[in-house]
């Protein structure tokens, strides 16, 4: 009995990896290539069986025969087999052709088009995040939004560097992004932010002044390499602008005054340890509405409530505990990563 009950186990985990494989290549066209292919190869071998009262193994070995058309020698089959090979043959041929093709249609389409394939997962995307530029501040920003959970897609002209990102399972397409086309096949009309960092300004304001035009609700963030082209990266639509120069004289410098300051800042040292900030927003049905931030500091006593911002823009420093949050308030809070980790599992718990 207990031999038993292990091997049910063994089956079971087995029947589970087979079904998390299923799930993970789920592809509507192949599945059903495969499921017509097998019901064809069934029905043959079940014919047969009844028809000539053969065993199960000649008579799969006999449909495979027959569908393959490689031939075979007189079997001694009877007027009723014979008919039923001719109906084998005309219906069974055709549909086992149909299915081989559309398998390899579908295989040459992902090894010869990646590109359809990510236009395709781009297609089934809403609310994701532009990046355009893979030098390495886009491979950074790639990294810590695909870290955070964000749907990033990418474009950049580099065939090599586009592929490179496919590799890493990140959605990314070849072309220029001062393109209204390109920036259309990327989603623009239904993404949340677009970030322009490429290392030249002017096609930085280029990227910005045509997602503004195509996505104006989106909130567009710019690369400035020099300081003179900030205002007119802000002029081309760009809500936020950063310069790698400024932010990381200001850490290296931040390291120098104010030392312990910076140990506990995020990213200054390029580690994620340090003081992590996390923004909760409000929405209607949310765990937060109508929640004093003293009880929400009672449950996770180990953060810091830094600052909260009202739906009309008032913007809070140190919000008092007896402040009740309402649907469109945005609370700033930190903490240790793991402690902030909690509060948003938290949130998601029902």
């Amino acid at each position: 009995m207990q031999c038993r009950g292990l091997s049910d186990t063994r089956h079971m985990k087995l029947l589970s990896i087979l079904l998390g494989w299923v799930a993970r290549t789920w592809d509507p066209v192949v599945w059903r290539s495969l499921l017509l292919a097998f019901v064809v190869v069934t029905f043959g071998t079940a014919g047969y069986t009844w028809v000539e009262g053969w065993s199960p193994w000649r008579a799969l070995f006999f449909t495979l025969v027959t569908l393959t058309t490689v031939g075979y020698g007189d079997y001694g089959l009877s007027e009723s087999g014979e008919r039923f090979t001719a109906v084998l043959m005309i219906g069974g041929i055709g549909s086992l052709s149909y299915s081989v093709s559309l398998l390899l249609h579908r295989l040459m389409s992902r090894v010869v088009r990646p590109e359809k394939r990510m236009l395709e997962r781009i297609k089934k995307m809403n609310g994701h995040t532009l990046v355009c530029g893979l030098g390495r501040t886009g491979q950074r920003v790639i990294d810590r939004l695909v870290h955070e959970g964000f749907q990033v897609v990418a474009i950049d002209s580099d065939q090599k560097r586009v592929e490179s990102l496919r590799q890493r399972g990140v959605t990314a397409i070849e072309g220029d992004a001062t393109s209204d086309d390109t920036l259309l096949e990327a989603g623009i009309e239904r993404v949340r932010a677009v970030a322009a960092v490429t290392s030249s300004d002017a096609i930085n304001a280029l990227i910005c002044l045509s997602a503004h035009a195509l996505a104006p609700e989106a909130n567009l963030i710019a690369r400035a390499e020099d300081e003179s082209s900030i205002c007119k990266l802000r002029r081309a639509g760009a809500h936020h602008v950063m310069s790698p120069a400024t932010y990381g004289g200001d850490g290296i410098a931040e390291h120098i005054v104010r030392p312990e300051v910076a140990r506990l800042l995020p990213g200054l040292e390029g580690a994620e340890e340090g003081l992590q900030f996390a923004e909760l927003c409000v929405v209607l049905g949310s765990r937060f509405e109508k929640m004093s931030i003293g009880a929400l500091g009672a449950a996770h006593p180990r953060l810091a409530f830094v600052a909260a911002r009202v739906s009309g823009g008032e913007v809070t420093i140190r919000p008092s505990a007896e402040r009740v949050l309402e649907v469109g308030d945005v609370l700033v809070v930190a903490g240790q990563a793991v402690d902030v980790r909690a509060m948003r599992h938290w949130k998601l718990a029902a």
